[in-house]
């Protein structure tokens, strides 16, 4: 009997221990958007030749000649639209420039065969500060390199959905890399270069996709060399209808 006792008893203990420590399983949350700004589908891209030293103009794409569409993909400085929305994550605010572009690789890239193309919607996470200084900078029209560097960047592609993965091109995976990307920054830095001033009598602004600094310092030298020759430029009045709050 006192050993039937004792089983029942170390039963009961076991099976307490085992509740208290089960738990359910439940999905991560994931922080929404709390507001996006409206889409920015049109900016002349601007090179310069090395040689003739003549200025090559294309739609929503910086290259040294006209570029036919086959080649766009090929090209890292192209967008379908761009805008800037809010995230809330641990009570802290961010503001995120969002873009979808043309990319690619190839099937075979030691012998760079089969380039097959994709779509990607990109994102660069900024401070409120970062933010707030764009605006600022933009509405004094000098000229000058606004810089901002961040390690919180990344893109979610569909190409998950050429080859049959289960992370569909979609707001809610884009929100989750997005996510992660601010609670683990990376060590790389990605560079965002834009400026506004005033050419010909007419506002303007003019930028390029943000883009990895190979640099070590921290002042984007070695993507603002590119800037000179390189941007993309639209009126500074349709700039400034992507800028939200």
């Amino acid at each position: 009997m006192k050993i039937k006792h004792l089983l029942l008893t170390y039963l009961f203990v076991a099976f307490a221990i085992f509740n208290s420590n089960a738990q359910s399983r439940e999905n991560k949350e994931i922080a929404q958007f709390s507001s996006k700004s409206e889409k920015l589908t049109k900016a002349i891209g601007w090179k310069q030749d090395k040689v003739t030293g003549k200025w090559i103009e294309n739609k929503n794409v910086i290259y040294d000649r006209k570029c036919p569409s086959y080649l766009v993909s090929h090209v890292s400085q192209n967008f379908k639209w761009l805008q800037f929305a809010t995230i809330l994550i641990g009570g802290q605010k961010y503001y995120v420039l969002l873009y979808e572009q043309l990319g690619g690789e190839y099937k075979y890239p030691h012998i760079q065969e089969d380039w097959v193309e994709d779509l990607r919607t990109h994102y660069f996470i900024l401070t409120p500060n970062e933010y707030e200084n764009i605006k600022k900078q933009i509405d004094l029209k000098s000229g000058e390199n606004i810089k901002i560097t961040s390690k919180m960047s990344g893109y979610l592609s569909n190409r998950s959905n050429i080859l049959g993965s289960e992370y569909s091109y979609n707001e809610e995976n884009l929100l989750a890399k997005i996510n992660n990307a601010i609670e683990k920054q990376g060590y790389s830095k990605t560079c965002f270069v834009l400026n506004a001033q005033v050419v010909d009598g007419q506002e303007v602004v003019r930028f390029r996709l943000p883009e990895e600094d190979l640099s070590l310092d921290k002042d984007c030298s070695f993507v603002e060399r590119n800037f000179k020759t390189e941007y993309f430029e639209v009126n500074a009045s349709d700039f400034k209808k992507i800028l939200i709050e």
